[in-house]
């Protein structure tokens, strides 16, 4: 089998852009390459394309530069890994390149949850792609639902890293108003994206006709 050809914007990235430390080094995994400092993998490269590990310690800096997360197809369902895409602007800044690696490098090795927290967690998130394209539905009829505290589901939304997969755009307070939105452009993104489903918003609220319980 002929060895793999080590891409060039890899080579440029190590040796240019990091002046070649012999600390920094790649793996190849199938079309993908796994990028390392020692032994900790803190990126990956993609169709010529870098993704950093993210968690809660860096993720708003990818967030606030409105960065995508990397996404794949598994038999007709989309995954998603804790990587996004790595701005053009902090890679053309070496000394800013370096903060952004070590952030990456910070996120811990395994996130330890609590394994019914995570299940909930799964479960409401899967119910949001349920609700349909004009429907809503608020805090508490999740936490109704899935038998936890209406705080519960905030956190959830809140902490949700996959929001085009997730819709948790669709959650509303219970007295039919707008609640925050946790993207750059906030509220007034929530309220563009839910006019988009046709939902009619008048003075900041949203008529109970469109509330989904089922």
């Amino acid at each position: 089998m002929a060895k793999k050809t080590f891409p060039e914007i890899l080579r440029y990235f190590l040796e240019d852009l990091l002046q070649d430390e012999f600390w920094y080094h790649a793996k190849s995994m199938f079309s993908w390459w796994w990028i390392y400092k020692f032994e900790k993998i803190f990126a990956l490269l993609i169709d010529d394309e870098f993704y950093f590990k993210t968690w809660e310690n860096n993720i708003q800096d990818y967030i606030n530069l409105f960065s995508s997360p990397f996404r794949y197809s598994v038999k007709w369902k989309i995954r998603q890994l804790p990587y996004y895409k790595l701005p053009e602007e902090i890679l053309e800044n070496s000394d800013e390149l370096k903060n952004w690696i070590q952030k990456s490098l910070d996120v811990p090795e395994k996130i330890k949850v609590q394994k019914k927290s995570l299940d909930i967690s799964k479960k409401v998130l899967n119910y949001l792609q349920d609700i349909p394209v004009w429907k809503v539905s608020t805090y508490k009829i999740l936490a109704d639902k899935f038998k936890v505290h209406p705080r519960t589901i905030a956190s959830i939304m809140k902490y949700n890293k996959e929001p085009y997969i997730f819709p948790c755009y669709k959650v509303i307070s219970h007295d039919w108003k707008l609640s925050w939105y946790n993207t750059p452009r906030g509220i007034e993104e929530k309220i563009e994206k839910l006019k988009n489903d046709g939902i009619e918003i008048k003075n900041g609220k949203i008529d109970k006709k469109y509330f989904y319980n089922e």
